[in-house]
């Protein structure tokens, strides 16, 4: 292998992949310069991409991805809490307005945030098949389990 950790990973992989954030893996793994494909060649462990993903920046592909999509890209934690700031100035202004006017005035529109994603794509219990993958090759029988 690569010199990552010498095993694991594989089952915890193809599920990321299999919940639609493999070509989130696949383009961090490239800012890299890594390629997704070389962990079906045998050159990168399985667990050194878990280790990429999982240590990677808040900005990374796949963290937008687990947060929702392509739009989370350009919205790290920085710039969540930038956005609860400003909304929070705002509407602290606008309760001081509220207070010395005589009439009503209208409150401020919170800054617009992309919307997290409410539940995973996959759906629970869910198992893997990789069996149709176009490298996937059958299993040697010294591996399989005897039922």
């Amino acid at each position: 292998m690569d010199g990552g950790h010498a095993g694991g990973g594989s089952l915890q992989l193809g599920q990321l992949i299999d919940d639609g954030h493999g070509a989130a893996i696949r383009y961090d793994l490239q800012r890299l310069g890594l390629d997704l494909a070389d962990v079906w060649r045998g050159t990168l462990a399985p667990r050194r991409v878990l280790d990429l993903v999982e240590h990677g920046p808040d900005d990374s592909a796949v963290v937008a991805s687990h947060r929702g999509g392509l739009a989370h890209r350009a919205w790290p934690l920085e710039r969540h809490l930038q956005a609860a700031l400003v909304d929070a100035v705002n509407t602290t202004a606008w309760l001081i307005a509220q207070v010395n006017s005589k009439g009503a005035v209208a409150r401020p529109e919170a800054i617009p945030r992309p919307q997290t994603a409410v539940a995973s794509r996959a759906s629970p219990g869910r198992k893997l098949d990789l069996s149709r993958h176009p490298l996937a090759q059958p299993l040697p029988e010294k591996y399989r389990t005897r039922r």
